[in-house]
């Protein structure tokens, strides 16, 4: 099982866009025993900022680690580990919560299958990576909805709707933490009927502005993101644009 990953972000001073990126990916799951193997795959990452042209967004170790995770039947990411000794820098170096966080953008967390149309729930998803560099602690509290169901080309979805806020703070110095802006996203995943797995997810929202941005004067940071199952109908209407 395979899905395709689009990122945007537009970071801006004020009303101007002074940093673009965009990022592309093919996040893989293959079963192994009772886990599946999960990676970013064929990951492209490029950026401008200002008019210095064309750049490389940094790759960090979580992007490019395979991972051992276990998923409940109703979405529940029961566990996260990465497949690689922490003892190695590279590896101890990973933040624990960046695979939680983008699984959840595409993977809801249900209360029941299948919760009935209009019924609303709320799942808060713990971080903490403050021991490590990068690292914030704190959580992300996601609203859902069961909205409606749909139709593609013959195919029925469930339509699952979501806000989340994420909550957190990282150190300051080494006796203080300090609190990030809240984050805000919001996004909808469509569930096939017959396979009982997401076929897409799109979303959108103000995620923390990182450190490296904030010295140009960046005041914001604009997220949007879709991923696909490839091979499924919106994968296919992707493909034909």
């Amino acid at each position: 099982m395979t899905y395709r990953v689009q990122l945007t972000w537009d970071s801006n001073r004020g009303t101007e866009v002074v940093a673009r990126h965009g990022e592309s990916e093919l996040l893989r799951f293959v079963v192994r025993n009772d886990r599946y193997l999960v990676w970013n795959d064929s990951l492209d990452s490029v950026g401008a900022l200002g008019d210095a042209g064309p750049i490389e967004r940094q790759v960090w170790p979580e992007d490019t680690l395979h991972y051992f995770v276990r998923l409940s039947r109703l979405g529940e990411i029961i566990e996260s580990v990465p497949g690689c000794d922490p003892a190695v820098p590279e590896c101890g170096a990973a933040l624990p919560s960046a695979l939680p966080l983008e699984l959840r953008r595409i993977i809801p967390r249900l209360p029941v299958w299948w919760p009935p149309k209009g019924y609303e729930w709320v799942d808060t998803l713990a971080i903490d990576d403050l021991p490590r560099a990068r690292g914030s602690r704190g959580s992300v509290i996601t609203y859902y909805r069961a909205a409606r169901d749909t139709v593609l080309r013959g195919r029925s979805y469930w339509v699952v709707t979501w806000s989340s806020v994420r909550w957190a703070v990282r150190e300051a110095s080494s006796s203080a933490t300090a609190a990030d802006a809240p984050a805000e996203q919001q996004g909808t995943v469509y569930v096939d009927k017959a396979q009982l797995i997401p076929a897409c997810a799109v979303w959108s929202g103000t995620p923390t502005t990182s450190p490296g941005l904030r010295a140009p004067g960046v005041t914001g940071t604009q997220l949007r993101g879709r991923a696909y199952l490839v091979g499924s109908a919106f994968d296919s209407l992707v493909v034909a644009q």
